[in-house]
């Protein structure tokens, strides 16, 4: 049976903003209401109702009624449990997102200043969190890595509230939906259907952020999607683009699929997008005279259309060059204060060296860290900073082009900004365009930059 939603809805909105504000009340203000409707905050039950539920109170904490009442709609309630039923998030994503058109409270949320699809993605992706994390007693008692599930949610919504547009949302519910957690026992999910929305997800999201529009048409089929795009070539004129995507290696048959659904729906060209591997023979497909409005990229290779840094990365090889770095950096050794969290004063040090992998063992470790935020490299002058940055930048540099040769996941792109050289920059978007537009000319703005940087490992 369903659990009941307007008793949830009514003790949501009756919770007092400041106790909202503060991390820690929050938190057991969510836990005291998982209690009271009888939700174990630990371990949540394996069925839809509870699912549905535990989703509603983790997200509902602080949100208006007009936006909670949304989701005891009969028919999102029932785009979702089609979804978890068929183990399949694109479901409540399409059927969802059809009834944010037509839904009557629609206008009475944007009076409030809300952006209703970003607060749809935003329940969507804590739904995909709690069901990926609900386990079954037998999987808990052989997994002794298992965390509270509250706490694990709550890490996701703080991720989420930092997330300031709908194309970021996107991209943290693809994170969710390929993490490696178990699946629901109701409905086991396969491999190929995460990979296959997770990559819809990063898509969208880029194209969002291009500010491409997309055509009411779209296809959902376990093995596949297809969306139709319009992009922009001159005034008031589009090219319409069929996208087809999958997660698996897409062969010559799915040039012939795209082929066949390109000819159908009459667009200007057609795209073969998937996460990783792209066939030769399907390469050499649409290198034919015939297929010359067809073509097939990998997902990183899609984003180099609109994203190319090749002018940064020669630039970055001259300059370790021409300072000689390649040859003549010495490795160095760091201290990292340890401070009283009380007091803040230092209580002691460690001491990074040889048998450390000097400091660039440090960075790698801190940069493999999903927790971290920021870090800074203090010296005095002429002990080896900028060195050390142009010579860590270039060792990343080789593992990037080495993967984007080989075909494999790419690290992180790193990016040397020289900030005297943009001393009278007003904010950090100026900076940006100054060392993308001016220096380097890559046109990205820092909205696309940010879409990039949560995007993909680049």
């Amino acid at each position: 049976m369903m659990i009941p939603l307007d008793p949830i809805i009514s003790a949501l909105t009756s919770i007092a903003n400041p106790i909202i504000k503060d991390k820690f009340q929050r938190s057991e203000t969510v836990i005291k209401l998982l209690k009271k409707f009888n939700l174990d905050p630990e371990h949540p039950l394996p069925d839809f109702s509870s699912v549905y539920a535990y989703t509603l109170v983790e997200y509902g904490i602080g949100k208006p009624k007009p936006i909670l009442e949304l989701f005891r709609e009969s028919e999102i309630k029932q785009a979702f449990r089609q979804a978890f039923d068929r183990n399949s998030p694109a479901i409540f994503l399409t059927q969802g997102e059809e009834f944010l058109d037509t839904y009557a409270l629609g206008d009475k949320i944007k009076d409030l200043g809300i952006d209703i699809r970003r607060e749809f993605a935003a329940f969507s992706a804590v739904f995909i969190a709690v069901t990926k994390r609900t386990r079954n007693p037998k999987e808990a008692l052989t997994n002794h890595q298992i965390d509270s599930v509250h706490k694990q949610i709550v890490a996701v919504q703080e991720r989420i509230d930092r997330l300031p547009t709908l194309e970021g949302i996107r991209t943290e519910m693809a994170r969710l939906a390929v993490e490696n957690t178990p699946a629901l026992p109701a409905a086991t999910e396969t491999a190929a259907k995460s990979q296959g929305f997770a990559l819809a997800q990063q898509m969208r999201g880029w194209f969002e952020i291009l500010g491409y529009d997309f055509e009411p048409y779209q296809v959902w089929e376990d093995n596949y999607f297809e969306w139709i795009i319009r992009i922009p070539v001159r005034r008031g004129r589009f090219d319409r683009i069929l996208i087809r995507g999958m997660a698996g290696e897409a062969g010559i048959q799915d040039v012939g699929a795209l082929r066949q659904s390109v000819e159908k729906q009459k667009t200007d060209e057609g795209w073969l997008v998937t996460a990783r591997r792209i066939s030769k023979a399907a390469r050499k497909e649409v290198d034919k005279p015939e297929n010359r409005h067809l073509d097939c990229y990998t997902f990183d290779e899609l984003i180099d259309v609109d994203a190319d840094f090749s002018g940064y990365i020669d630039w970055l090889e001259n300059e370790v060059k021409r300072r000689q770095i390649d040859g003549k950096y010495v490795p160095l050794g760091c201290t990292k204060a340890e401070f009283d969290g009380a007091n803040k004063r230092q209580i002691d040090a460690s001491y990074y060296g040889e048998e450390d992998g000097w400091i660039d063992g440090y960075i790698d470790v801190w940069m493999d860290d999903p927790t971290k935020e920021h870090i800074s490299i203090l010296g005095e002058f002429g002990t080896g900073k900028t060195w050390f940055a142009f010579h860590y930048a270039w060792t990343a540099l080789q593992r990037y082009q080495l993967a984007k040769e080989r075909g494999t996941q790419r690290p992180r792109l790193p990016l040397i900004i020289t900030l005297r050289d943009y001393a009278k920059a007003l904010n950090v978007e100026n900076v940006l365009a100054g060392f993308f537009f001016t220096q380097h000319n890559i046109r990205l703005n820092s909205e696309v930059f940010d879409q990039l940087n949560r995007t993909t490992n680049n």
